[in-house]
């Protein structure tokens, strides 16, 4: 996301996009146009960053809400597909992680039943 009234945060994508790429090769991008709501015209320029690295790109307003949902939508959708056909290595750490604390979650609980058990109700 860089704000188009401040071009310091369109030049830093470059080095955004490249520490993203370094740590998540194959993570799903969105490049976001935000504030135009500021001044309408600038949905009129070409932003060459987001056709370099063939990215979808967005002109949006988190003010005024223009195509915000659009996005969200949009990034869900990408977000569910990466997910159901990731060969990532850091998808398949954070799956064992994730497997790991379900795993400790489910000990605990266990532990926690067996020193508390239920007071049962008095027979009739």
């Amino acid at each position: 996301v860089f704000d188009v009234q401040r071009k310091v945060t369109y030049k830093n994508l470059n080095s955004w996009y490249k520490e993203l790429r370094e740590f998540r090769p194959e993570i799903p991008c969105i490049v976001v146009a935000n504030k135009i709501d500021a001044d309408m015209k600038v949905t009129q320029k070409s932003f060459n960053f987001a056709r370099k690295f063939s990215l979808p790109f967005y002109f949006v307003s988190a003010a005024d809400g223009t195509n915000v949902v659009k996005l969200f939508n949009d990034a869900i959708k990408l977000a569910v597909a990466y997910k159901q056909d990731s060969g990532d290595f850091m998808d398949q750490v954070m799956q064992e992680l994730e497997s790991l604390d379900l795993q400790k979650e489910s000990e605990d609980l266990l532990d926690k039943e067996e020193s508390c058990p239920e007071e049962k109700p008095p027979s009739a």
